[in-house]
């Protein structure tokens, strides 16, 4: 009986902190770079306090934007990683409503069929005064991957800006 309660708790997903607020989104911070590429890359930012992790949306934040970094693959000769930074508006209150979705259990036995090196893409929620929240995606099935409701409500919204990043890889 124990055994199988300690099966059960190991399938519960992880709770997150409450997301906190700082004063302006990044994705060449390192330690968003460490989230959103498969592999070591120099950060352009200079060395700063680190920040909050990735969190749950928290109550009373009220976004008008998000800002999306997302790893897209390394040039031609691997020296460097292209990331894209990209702004969206849209129906901020689907999007919230999503991301604050629990995640779900994972199945009890099962192997992931689908191993990606390619992690989900960092996240922020951005306030009408540029406050941000790095969100996670609620996740589920055994690859603990985004929920496809979630990750539908912030990729269909609409683009306003969109930037190309190349990062030098880390030696």
């Amino acid at each position: 009986m124990i055994s199988f309660r300690t099966l059960d708790e190991r399938r519960a997903p992880a709770s997150l902190p409450t997301g906190l607020a700082v004063d302006h989104a990044t994705c060449t911070a390192p330690e968003i770079l460490a989230a959103a590429v498969p592999g070591p890359v120099q950060s352009p930012e200079p060395p700063s306090d680190p920040l909050p992790p990735a969190g749950t949306v928290p109550d009373h934040f009220e976004p008008t934007s998000v800002e999306v970094c997302q790893f897209i693959r390394y040039t031609d000769d691997f020296s460097e990683a292209i990331l894209s930074r990209t702004v969206l508006t849209g129906d901020m209150a689907r999007v919230v409503a999503q991301l604050k979705r629990d995640s779900l259990k994972s199945p009890w036995f099962g192997e992931c069929p689908t191993v990606s090196s390619i992690p989900a893409p960092v996240v922020w929620l951005v306030d009408g005064a540029g406050n941000a929240v790095r969100v996670a995606f609620p996740v589920g099935g055994t690859c603990r991957l985004p929920l496809p409701e979630a990750y539908e409500a912030v990729m269909n919204l609409t683009v306003q800006s969109e930037d190309v990043l190349y990062l030098p890889r880390a030696l």
